[in-house]
């Protein structure tokens, strides 16, 4: 039995180190596309999307466009905001690098409208280096917690 899935479309907010990265493992997944890059360094974003067959758009374009299923929000610190905000109330699904804002009134205002427009909402944020996770990696490899799910 085939089943035909439709592609998720994702456009991608910044093109720098980290937006790279992301782009590189949305283009390994079968059914993911990289359909814009945006990046106020528009050389930088011209190269990532080449890159991945990808178009370069305004912020506005990005969010209008219906087959966007979802954000990816790799930008500068100060932007995460307001684009998780655009996002949201364009019906769009977000994932947000760390952190959503150095203000906790902006982060608490964008949560609001996330969760006002009803959309799934994803913060990367890894703790890998994190004092009580590397307690705990070294307490599951001595086996003392029991079998992770």
């Amino acid at each position: 039995m085939t089943t035909d899935i439709a592609p998720l479309h994702i456009a991608q907010f910044g093109a720098g180190r980290i937006g790279q990265i992301h782009a590189a493992n949305i283009a390994a997944m079968k059914d993911v596309r990289l359909r814009y890059v945006v990046d106020v360094n528009t050389e930088a974003a011209r190269r990532l999307a080449a890159r991945y067959g990808a178009k370069v758009v305004s912020e506005k374009e990005a969010f209008a466009d219906r087959e966007v299923g979802a954000v990816l929000i790799a930008s500068s610190t100060d932007t995460h905001a307001r684009l998780a905000i655009a996002a949201a109330r364009a019906g769009k699904a977000i994932f947000c690098e760390k952190p959503i804002d150095l203000s906790l009134k902006k982060v608490d205002d964008c949560l609001a409208e996330v969760e006002k427009a009803g959309v799934p909402m994803f913060v990367g944020f890894n703790r890998r280096f994190d004092p009580s996770f590397a307690a705990l990696k070294k307490r599951l490899d001595a086996g003392e917690v029991g079998a992770v799910e």
